[in-house]
């Protein structure tokens, strides 16, 4: 008879925690259409340099923008700032943002999409800027859309250098706002990234940390959909070889608690080597990351973007 109760209690455990993520997860449907909107109105505000439309949708009092090749941006001062740089400096000659996915996850909207940059540099050769985002918004109370964050990056190698018309600005991270117990629990998680990536166990640095349905955006890349493509990209991209990860920190600024997911801003700092340290690199980059919380309690990343600064 004891084991009869205890087994209806573990049953009746796990279909709360299954109705939990339900209820967690709602049909983001209604707001498609308005981030399209949303989109074409961006669009035509950077080929038009119109500063006003771009800025109009960032949160008033901590925004993050995290773009390719710069430092984190959490100020809309900041932001605004890099954002004339571009209209001061080039000329955007065709703007488009697609649509992949929205997730809606209580009160807040994560957007994955692919982009199109076409525009001509300074020294007046036209390039092509094609990548992925991940945007994250708020649903306000009157059901208008404001934007917490943004990533960006493209689907192939780009040189640093076709952004050398942008000034670095200095930018103080946010603190952390979250329940102890959330940011020690995430912070584990990072902990044993950093301790895959520094052994070179690229598939447990798949399988162990993202989710069977995962999607992977990282630098160079297009869209990395499921563990299908994920595992095969880890388990080439961090191969033992010559090359030494002497010194790999992983650290939060802000994270979103959403009952079973958590969005997280995440930077990286990478001290490596190689032939016998005669060569020597310092990287460093940043991530947005919504991690699920599985079945068994542990974090899971169902999606993430990563880019270099």
């Amino acid at each position: 008879m004891k084991n009869k109760y205890v087994l209806i209690t573990v049953l009746l455990l796990f279909f709360a925690k299954s109705f939990s993520q339900e209820k967690t997860i709602k049909n983001a449907d209604p707001y498609i259409e308005k981030l399209k909107s949303i989109n074409n109105e961006l669009a035509d505000a950077f080929v038009n340099e119109n500063i006003d439309v771009v800025m109009k949708y960032y949160d008033d009092k901590e925004p993050t923008c995290m773009p390719e090749y710069h430092k984190a941006l959490y100020t809309k001062h900041g932001i605004q700032y890099y954002y004339q740089q571009w209209f001061n400096s080039v000329e955007i000659k065709s703007y488009k943002r697609a649509i992949y996915e929205v997730q809606r996850i209580k009160n807040h909207l994560v957007e994955i999409g692919t982009f199109v940059n076409n525009f001509m540099k300074p020294n007046n050769i036209l390039f092509n800027y094609e990548g992925k985002y991940m945007n994250v918004w708020r649903i306000e109370k009157n059901g208008n859309l404001t934007l917490i964050s943004e990533i960006w990056g493209a689907n192939t190698a780009v040189d640093k250098s076709n952004f050398s018309f942008i000034e670095q600005q200095a930018s103080v991270m946010p603190k952390l706002r979250v329940s102890k117990t959330i940011s020690d629990e995430i912070g584990k998680r990072n902990d044993l990234i950093a301790k895959l990536v520094k052994k070179r166990q690229g598939e447990k640095h798949a399988t162990e940390l993202f989710t069977k349905d995962a999607i992977y955006m990282t630098y160079d890349t297009p869209m990395l959909i499921g563990m299908d493509n994920i595992k095969p990209y880890f388990t080439e991209h961090e191969k033992p070889n010559d090359v030494s990860i002497d010194f790999l920190e992983i650290k939060p600024s802000t994270m979103i608690n959403l009952d079973n997911f958590v969005i997280e801003y995440g930077y990286y700092y990478v001290e490596v080597s190689w032939d016998n340290k005669k060569g020597k690199a310092t990287v460093t980059g940043k991530s947005t990351n919504l991690w699920k919380r599985d079945k068994n309690g542990v974090w899971m990343l169902y999606r993430q973007m990563v880019n270099h600064d």
